[in-house]
């Protein structure tokens, strides 16, 4: 048996990404009075415009794709999304994952081509038949899920075509799509209060994780997380009772130890597909699945998006408005082979979108026609916290005055971005040899 502080760790560390996505959950489904709120379970939500930092319910937002929600209730029984047939030339995927944030999969033009259709996401106890005429069917391992849809927005002018496939959406019951009544839910439990641990563990996050376990059914594959949950007293669906002062004392440094092993492993990470994936990608490995959701929960799986680059400058130093910084696309290997797009957002340190004067939170490939090029054709980015000469405006990516991060996404990704053959130009500080401030 691990002892109290191991099996803290471990339950901390498995459990890290459904407290994060609990945070989302009741923001925008369960309490109607967040300003994030979306509406009810088994109902669609979509945003008519792209991300900007008012938007603080998932960090890490792209800037690329008008979002649209629908998260599901399967505990009745099964639900029917139903998808529009769309532009071969549009990237519009939907992406089902589950409480744990494991990636069910997805309907894209990878997966479907762009036809559409209707797709059946059941329950982890559901044993009916499938009804024919379906595009695809799901099992949720959880009794809720989500599905997460990214549209293709081509310019202001296409909004109104992005919003008419939208509202194309369809979701409903399995017993309303066959045209009969069906059962009705069981009510949802009280909401109790979300928790941020990324700076510190608190003991409310079990409360949390106890919370969601309650939609959770035990995996037989996950004895070992399960057990050091019992070893705590976790209960799904029962408020935690930490016990005395010294269970405190032993339980505390393990969640600690957790989120430092979670804080030394996000260090290595290079690339998207280190963090987000399937439950049979990560095998039962917690830590790249709970980073995942530190660094920017609800990440695509490496077959359908790849973020490559940066954790550091190309000396190894943390990005900081301190300094100014080149990114530069140009001979021999020039633009990212992609087959939908790329783009690079940059992030504050809270990973939130960074206002700044000129609205700018992105460079994609939406927007290449008005970057200014370089001698050879190229294109040479500029990330800097004051404004660069006129003639380097186009090009210019605002960060803070302080620390601030980046991510550069590839959607559909060549072989050659997958297989390392192209790789991320370096982040190059103006003055590459200045000693670290």
């Amino acid at each position: 048996m691990p002892t109290l502080t191991e099996a803290a760790e471990r339950a901390f560390v498995h459990g890290y990404a459904t407290v994060d996505m609990y945070k989302i959950l009741v923001e925008q489904v369960l309490d109607p009075a967040s300003p994030e709120y979306k509406g009810p379970l088994n109902s669609w939500s979509h945003s008519r415009r792209l991300a900007d930092p008012s938007d603080r319910a998932i960090v890490a937002p792209n800037v690329d794709t008008p979002y649209s929600y629908c998260w599901l209730d399967l505990r009745a029984e099964p639900i029917v999304i139903t998808l529009p047939a769309f532009d071969a030339g549009r990237y519009m995927s939907a992406m089902l994952g589950d409480l744990y944030t494991y990636i069910l999969g997805y309907v894209s033009p990878r997966t479907n081509g762009a036809a559409g259709g209707a797709i059946l996401v059941v329950g982890p106890e559901w044993r009916g038949t499938t009804p024919a005429g379906m595009a695809g069917v799901f099992r949720s391992p959880t009794t809720l899920a989500l599905v997460l849809l990214r549209t293709q927005l081509f310019g202001d002018a296409d909004m109104p075509n992005v919003a008419a496939l939208q509202d194309a959406c369809r979701v409903e019951t399995l017993s309303a799509w066959l045209g009969a009544s069906g059962p009705t839910p069981p009510a949802m439990p009280v909401v109790i209060p979300p928790v941020d641990v990324r700076d510190a563990p608190t003991l409310a996050f079990f409360d949390v994780l106890a919370w969601m376990l309650a939609f959770m059914p035990p995996i037989p594959d996950d004895e070992a997380p399960w057990t050091a949950l019992r070893e705590l007293g976790i209960e799904a669906g029962q408020p935690f009772d930490p016990g005395d002062e010294a269970r405190r004392g032993a339980i505390l440094p393990g969640m600690g130890q957790g989120l430092a092993a979670m804080a030394a492993f996000a260090r290595t990470v290079t690339s998207s597909g280190q963090i987000f994936g399937s439950r049979e990608f990560f095998a039962g490995d917690d830590t790249p699945r709970a980073v995942g959701a530190m660094l920017g929960i609800l990440g695509n799986a490496a077959e359908e998006y790849l973020g490559i680059g940066w954790q550091a400058d190309e000396l190894g130093r943390p990005f900081t408005g301190e300094r100014s910084y080149t990114i530069r696309f140009g001979p021999p290997h020039g633009l990212p082979p992609v087959d939908a797009f790329w783009s690079i957002t940059l992030y504050d340190a809270e990973r939130f979108l960074y206002a700044n004067l000129v609205n700018r939170y992105v460079i994609n490939a939406r927007g290449l026609a008005a970057l200014v090029r370089d001698a050879d054709g190229g294109v040479t980015i500029h990330v800097q916290h004051e404004a660069p000469a006129p003639d380097r405006l186009p090009n210019w990516l605002p960060c803070p005055a302080g620390p601030f991060g980046l991510t550069f996404r590839t959607y559909l990704p060549r072989s050659e971005i997958r297989s390392g053959e192209w790789t991320a130009p370096a982040v190059r500080p103006d003055q590459p040899h200045e000693e670290t401030r």
